[in-house]
């Protein structure tokens, strides 16, 4: 059986869920740690577990949340380039609309693209890049302070997200195979 058809069929028990959850907090202790003890940001690794998550494990969206994530904070970093180097064309309309005008016009054209190339360009047109791209402008402060923090953060998104989705889909199968043993011990008791 299959982790899905064991999962859809009977549920996780209690003990399994937790002992999920267990190793699941470890992970991300460990990871956070990690990422904490190199002075890098931890969002862009957690991220790309939360996606993973909310696709429900699927396996086949990994490639397109981890590529798709590192072209978003790319997106990001062609944004700022963009502001900065249109923002004064802006400058009749006040100090905060010469900022706010480009990077309106880039979310426009990069929403259209990912609209339009979504079905062409999967890994790099899809949600995964714009949630990327949302994200890292909650990060400004980091990015105004350090105009090369883009590159750490998508390599803390491939290798750190790479790492978490990779460690879910381990525990997952860990618990499984927990879960396999336990049903089996109980059909052979049912059996004798």
């Amino acid at each position: 059986m299959t982790e899905q058809k064991i999962e859809q069929k009977f549920g996780l028990p209690l003990n399994a869920r937790v002992f999920f959850g267990i190793l699941l907090v470890l992970e991300v202790l460990i990871v956070l740690f990690a990422l904490e003890a190199l002075h890098l940001a931890t969002w862009p690794a957690f991220v790309a577990m939360i996606l993973f998550f909310v696709t429900h494990e699927n396996k086949q969206e990994i490639s397109k949340i981890i590529v798709g994530g590192a072209f978003g904070i790319v997106n990001f970093f062609l944004c700022m380039l963009f502001v900065n180097s249109t923002a004064h064309y802006f400058a009749t309309f006040g100090k905060d609309l010469a900022m706010l005008l480009p990077v309106m016009i880039y979310v426009a054209v990069f929403v259209f693209l990912i609209v339009v190339l979504t079905q062409k360009l999967p890994w790099l047109f899809n949600s995964y890049a714009f949630m990327y791209f949302t994200v890292s402008f909650a990060d400004l402060a980091s990015f105004l302070a350090n105009h090369n923090i883009w590159i750490s953060w998508i390599a803390v998104e491939i290798i750190g997200g790479a790492v978490l989705i990779l460690g879910v889909l381990g525990v997952l199968k860990f618990v499984t195979n927990f879960v396999k043993r336990q049903m089996a011990k109980k059909m052979a008791v049912h059996q004798s």
